[in-house]
């Protein structure tokens, strides 16, 4: 008589792939982001029994982060999950690059770069998922509506970059009239 499989164990953090972290995020201009911080903050208000509002907590995100790493960095190392990384310190350059996104042209791109200040803290999580939860299902592919997600995020980036290229050029043009 065999025995039934065990059944798979959810897993404890958003159990999405680098690579789609990453495209997900410099497409959508950083908002899929504030869905990666949703969907952690609500497993972990979850697991943990704690309140708050993922919602609040995920469009706050620059603000609430270190929660969340904090969170994190102590979860894995309870798990004998080996941190090399510092929440404070993550959470200081999670802040800074998102900040960037008020910057001028062209600088205001930088902000893009938001993602990688994740990325530590995402590695630690796939690390716990693969020890908690190791035949929980990845989010590793793109959905058809993820693509075509992609494809418009990638004309409004373009389109963006554009229209504030002109728009710088054309205050700069107004400031040089102005003065003569």
């Amino acid at each position: 008589m065999s025995e039934a499989p065990p059944s798979a164990t959810e897993a404890p953090y958003f159990p999405v792939s680098r690579q789609k972290l990453i495209v997900m995020s410099v497409t959508t201009l950083s908002m899929y982001q504030i869905y990666w911080f949703y969907k952690n903050w609500q497993l972990t208000n979850a697991r943990k029994g704690s309140g708050g509002s993922p919602f609040w907590r995920a469009l706050a995100a620059p603000i609430t982060a270190h929660g969340l790493f904090a969170d994190v960095r102590t979860d894995a190392q309870s798990r004998f999950v080996t941190v090399g990384w510092s929440s404070a310190g993550l959470a200081v350059i999670y802040f800074g690059l998102t900040l960037c996104c008020f910057l001028d042209y062209p600088w205001w791109t930088i902000a893009l770069g938001s993602v990688f200040a994740l990325i530590p803290v995402h590695t630690t999580m796939e690390a716990v998922n693969a020890k908690v939860a190791p035949n929980a299902p990845r989010n590793e592919g793109f959905s058809a509506t993820e693509a075509v997600v992609i494809v418009v995020g990638i004309a409004l980036t373009v389109l963006g970059l554009y229209l504030t290229r002109h728009a710088q050029i054309f205050l700069d043009q107004l400031m040089n009239e102005l003065d003569v």
